[in-house]
């Protein structure tokens, strides 16, 4: 018999495999498009919606959603809370870290 390991999906794994697959240099969601496409089932959090610093780059702290953004490559450029969006920015390799052997 063949066992077949399930992935366990951690919240904002949608978050991560749709800027992988969809995204450019610069992404722009809406709340509503995190809403529909991203967590029908639970909608974007609240306090992401009332708080700026649900949005910061910052792996420390798992309940918000930034590990969603920075493990695909992106880190939050702009949000606007009273317009309801966020600005992600891929995040790019700099030439000038590379070493010369």
């Amino acid at each position: 018999m063949i066992k077949i390991a399930h992935r366990h999906e951690k919240k904002y794994d949608a978050l991560t495999q749709y800027l992988k697959r969809n995204g450019g240099i610069q992404v722009t969601l809406t709340f509503t498009q995190f809403d529909e496409l991203l967590f029908p089932k639970t909608g974007l959090p609240k306090t992401a919606r009332k708080s700026a610093d649900w949005w910061l780059n910052d792996y420390k702290h798992p309940e918000k959603g930034a590990y969603g953004w920075l493990n695909s490559g992106y880190e939050v450029a702009h949000v606007n809370l009273k317009k309801e969006y966020v600005v992600f920015n891929k995040l790019m390799k700099s030439k000038f870290l590379r070493f010369n052997k």
